[in-house]
């Protein structure tokens, strides 16, 4: 294997997985060269040159490092880079209503990834690419926070707040991708009655006419400090997901929405995780404005930037 052992791909990870191996770029740093993951070195054989140049891929066969990439094919590795962006695009692009980040659309860029696939064939030993979900064209947004839904219901409000969602346990297109897209409230209904009330913003086009199937619904875990833990399924109502349930236990609330089918992400949702989603917010918005000649806009982008 050539380059540094794998690890779990992120939000910065852009992934294109290739003959006998994958190659991985960070976005955030799209000049820089991919990083090569080589399981079969010999049926890597057919692209290393193209992208590595002759020498690097003689070293491969021979079991030696890489070195650095002296592309014989120009083009078939800025087409490669391409076709990665839009990959992590359809996995990572951070659509968010309240941030003012549009959807992409699935149809345009699964349009454009084919074609990306087509001139990389090269590189992907003729594999058919990845099929994308689409959606339904974006809705007008009117989503409702958790705490104005309990004060129109007339409890007397004990604790709110708001917070943002792990990117990683869940798939794309179910959630809006800000800080701030998950509300809730404890109110006190009747005398010994707590309920806790929370809502998460939906992913933009996603409205309570989408059909979702059951095991792509999220569910948000609430845990306190005093060891309290509830699992609430969540249902989609307009264009958020809501639910309710009695508090766990005292004090102030920590929820994280997750699918539960999604594995446990390798590291914890922490200030380093939301400075990172916050520069891949400020990377989407650059590229709606035009920045970042790197990778040219891709489609999808152009149509989002102009609808926006």
């Amino acid at each position: 294997m050539s380059g540094p052992a794998p690890r779990e791909p992120g939000p910065a990870d852009a992934v294109l997985e290739v003959a006998g191996g994958h190659l991985t770029w960070n976005v955030l740093d799209p000049a820089a060269d991919p990083v090569p993951f080589l399981d079969d070195p010999a049926a890597a054989q057919g692209w290393l040159w193209a992208l590595w140049g002759e020498a690097a891929a003689l070293r491969a066969a021979a079991g030696a490092p890489l070195g650095p990439a002296v592309p014989a094919l120009p083009g078939l590795a800025d087409a490669a880079r391409r076709l990665a962006w839009a990959h992590w695009a359809a996995h990572w692009w951070p659509a968010s209503v309240l941030d003012a980040i549009p959807a992409l659309d699935g149809r345009v860029l699964a349009g454009e990834i084919a074609e990306l696939a087509a001139e990389c064939d090269l590189l992907l030993g003729g594999e058919e690419p990845e099929p994308l979900v689409t959606g339904e064209p974006p809705a007008p947004p009117g989503y409702a926070l958790a705490a104005g839904e309990a004060a129109d219901a007339g409890g007397l409000v004990l604790a709110s707040g708001t917070a943002g969602t792990d990117w990683r346990r869940c798939p794309p297109g179910l959630l809006d991708a800000s800080e701030e897209a998950v509300s809730w409230v404890i109110t006190r209904l009747r005398a010994r009655t707590t309920v806790l009330t929370l809502a998460v913003v939906a992913a933009p086009g996603l409205t309570d006419r989408t059909r979702v199937p059951e095991h792509l619904r999220p569910r948000a875990r609430v845990t306190t400090a005093d060891g309290g833990l509830a699992e609430i399924p969540l249902r989609l109502t307009d264009d958020s997901w809501t639910g309710s349930a009695p508090p766990p236990g005292a004090g102030r609330p920590d929820i994280t929405v997750h699918l539960p089918a999604f594995p446990e992400p390798p590291t914890p949702d922490d200030a380093e995780q939301r400075r990172l989603r916050q520069r891949i917010r400020a990377l989407a918005h650059a590229r709606l404005a035009g920045s970042g000649p790197v990778i040219a806009p891709l489609r999808a982008e152009t149509e989002a930037a102009r609808d926006r």
